[in-house]
């Protein structure tokens, strides 16, 4: 399985690892929601860091089929037919932060997204698959969220809504839903808290990735379920 195509398409963060190695939790997870993964020797996550994957779409991007998806999809397709694709998937709901903290890939961060080593608050999981074939174990090494050793946490003063708070806090995520979902709200199609972090801000997406992600539908009816909710 030639798993480098991945990095030619854009998707250039991937980690693997044997299904006996992965913790009880998610196990128990995938075991719950009738996921095949006792028949497969492999999990591999993958996603992107960066621009790279947004210059590889094709644009204007037409919401309505799920391109980022769709385009995850068929490149995991190009490795072989003997893979199970579980993320993206309709029916079943990945714990994709739980694998990727187990595989290093991320830590949580003070915003509550994840924080990558490598890119900072400017990645995204994007792809989750089992396989029979015994890819060779591959994990990130281990690291502490950047949130931690961060002087300035300009994030906590950037957001209008008060919705951060300091280490070992839950980000108040009815407040920010609050703000972003009011007229002429600054943070309509872009968040500046995020906007405002220093670490791997050369990653930074583009003004027009962002107002993308900000401004789907499927993110807009969930930001919606939140807006009436308090803290």
């Amino acid at each position: 399985m030639k798993t480098e195509n991945l990095l030619n398409s854009g998707l250039n963060i991937f980690a693997a690892v044997e299904v006996s190695k992965l913790p009880k939790d998610i196990l128990e997870i995938f075991t719950a929601q009738k996921i095949p993964y006792a028949d497969n020797d492999t999990l591999c996550l993958i996603g992107h860091g960066g621009r790279d994957l947004w210059d590889h779409l094709t644009h204007p991007l037409n919401e309505k089929i799920h391109p980022i998806d769709n385009y995850s999809i068929k490149a995991m397709q190009k490795l072989g037919a003997n893979i199970q694709i579980l993320f993206p998937h309709q029916e079943w709901n990945i714990p994709l932060q739980r694998i990727g903290r187990f595989l290093n890939i991320s830590r949580q961060s003070l915003l509550g997204i994840d924080i990558n080593k490598d890119f900072g608050l400017w990645f995204a999981f994007r792809g989750a698959f089992l396989t029979r074939e015994k890819i060779k174990e591959f994990k990130y090494e281990s690291f502490i969220s950047p949130c931690e050793s961060c002087e300035t946490k300009d994030c906590i003063s950037a957001c209008p809504a008060a919705a951060i708070a300091l280490s070992g806090e839950s980000l108040k995520l009815g407040s920010c839903a609050n703000h972003r979902t009011l007229k002429d709200s600054s943070c309509a199609d872009r968040c500046l808290a995020r906007l405002a972090c220093p670490y791997q801000r050369e990653h930074q997406y583009k003004l027009e990735q962002i107002q993308y992600h900000m401004t789907r539908t499927e993110h807009l009816k969930k930001l919606s379920s939140y807006a009436s909710k308090k803290g």
